[in-house]
């Protein structure tokens, strides 16, 4: 939930392939990735609102319509 208390939610593709980095926090150790397959219900992640959908992290322009 953001400050002003919108609820967000993210669709992520269920698979070993799709990760999210994890910052190293001044460990001296690279950035890490998480696989989307590792997270558990209750886990939380950062997000970036941005205006566009992305695909490989390039924005594109997409529309849904459900019939």
């Amino acid at each position: 939930m953001s400050e002003n208390g919108t609820l967000y939610s993210v669709l992520l593709q269920n698979a070993e392939t799709v990760a999210l980095i994890c910052p190293s926090q001044g460990s001296g150790f690279p950035n890490k990735a998480i696989p989307v397959t590792s997270l558990k219900v209750g886990d939380e992640i950062l997000l970036k609102i941005q205006g566009g959908a992305r695909h490989t992290g390039i924005e594109i322009k997409e529309f849904i319509v459900e019939k």
